[in-house]
């Protein structure tokens, strides 16, 4: 859902380097023989990602050629992911890409592993695809699943090829309670078009953002109480609200769709919550 530069990293050599440590001859031949149509499939899969049409490529779980999926899956689970082996680089280099260590599905999350865009278990041929492979949280690795898509709402934003950081889609809304709670949504920018917009909902919703947002924000609303109390009792509501606008107006320069932009933007906009609402007790 936010944006990693993309890897330039070349899909044959990183097929190469998992190959050439294949000690079964007879298997090694055959990875070779079907390089080209490796080659091939990952063209056409940067060519489909680029039109966001990820979803109108077929599944191919029993493999490619006459290289069953299982021996394509360990190229990357025993001949990528392994410490030591030729192709480890690569899978170091994609994790550090993600900005300041942040999961791009959720924005919240470290950086802890690599998941593939479309699951290697029902297409193998892009198990060690340098572009299927963005680092993330071990949370959004586990939640995101091995689902195959079968139409263009149902796969989550691919951090390398989509873009949806123009729009301000993610917002937030105060309960009156005490303390106060904040709920996050989804809105629905007009620039945004409809593909899109079910895309960041299948994502928002399958990883839990909403509750993920609202237990963080939880902790903010009790951390910067005590702040706020002083702001109110030098200048009451019209200084509060300033503060609260100044640390919006920060965290949208750091990012537009960040839990923080959404938290502060509703804090800053409501009434209720700088004439008090901010107290967490009676």
């Amino acid at each position: 859902m936010w944006r990693v530069q993309r890897p330039d990293i070349d899909t044959g050599t990183t097929f190469d380097q998992c190959t050439g440590i294949i000690r079964n001859r007879n298997l090694q031949d055959r990875m070779n023989g079907i390089r080209q149509e490796i080659l091939d499939r990952s063209d056409h899969y940067d060519g489909q990602a680029e039109v966001e049409e990820l979803h109108l490529i077929m599944s191919h779980e029993v493999g490619v050629g006459d290289v069953a999926g299982l021996d394509l899956k360990k190229n990357y689970t025993t001949r990528m992911v392994r410490k030591g082996v030729p192709a480890r680089p690569v899978y170091d280099a994609l994790k550090i890409l993600p900005a300041n260590n942040r999961c791009p599905f959720c924005n919240y999350g470290p950086v802890e592993t690599l998941d593939h865009i479309l699951p290697k278990t029902q297409y193998p041929a892009f198990a060690v695809k340098p572009t299927n492979l963005v680092g993330c949280c071990d949370r959004c690795n586990r939640l995101k699943s091995e689902a195959v898509p079968t139409g263009p709402g149902d796969l989550y934003l691919h951090p390398y090829f989509d873009n949806v950081d123009h729009a301000n889609w993610l917002k937030a809304e105060l309960v009156h309670s005490m303390p106060a709670v904040a709920e996050f949504y989804v809105d629905e920018p007009d620039e945004l078009t409809p593909d899109q917009l079910s895309r960041i909902n299948t994502q928002f919703e399958g990883l839990g953002l909403a509750g993920l947002y609202s237990d963080a924000a939880a902790d903010e609303i009790v951390d910067i109480a005590e702040m706020l109390e002083e702001l109110f009792a030098e200048g009451g509501a019209e200084i509060v609200q300033a503060h609260l606008a100044r640390q919006h107006r920060s965290r949208i320069a750091a990012g537009l769709n960040s839990w923080r932009s959404a938290f502060y933007e509703a804090l800053s906009g409501s009434d209720w919550y700088c004439n008090g609402g901010f107290r967490i007790a009676p």
